[in-house]
């Protein structure tokens, strides 16, 4: 009988515990297209902003302020916003 008590003690543990962090990423890759703002964020097309992590991808994009790029990377959310990792990017020509 304890073990039972026990075992479901853990699982609803381990369950709060992912629970609590499941919100802060959306995991996996995802692609984007927007464009760069002089906040360091890319804006797509339904408003919605991501900041710029500061890695070395990132530091390449924002040379391209003002123009429209689609980029591959991995976003994390928490409390200020959204956060993407870019792994690569594409210039949009229009």
């Amino acid at each position: 009988m304890h073990k039972n008590i026990r075992k479901f003690l853990t699982g609803i543990l381990v369950l709060s515990f992912v629970s609590m962090f499941a919100g802060f990423a959306i995991g996996g890759d995802v692609t984007i297209v927007g464009t760069v703002n002089d906040d360091n964020q890319i804006v797509d097309d339904a408003g919605t902003a991501y900041d710029v992590a500061d890695n070395e991808k990132g530091e390449e994009l924002m040379e391209h302020v003002g123009k429209k790029i689609q980029v591959k990377g991995t976003v994390m959310e928490g409390d200020d916003g959204k956060l993407i990792t870019i792994t690569s990017y594409t210039v949009i020509e229009e």
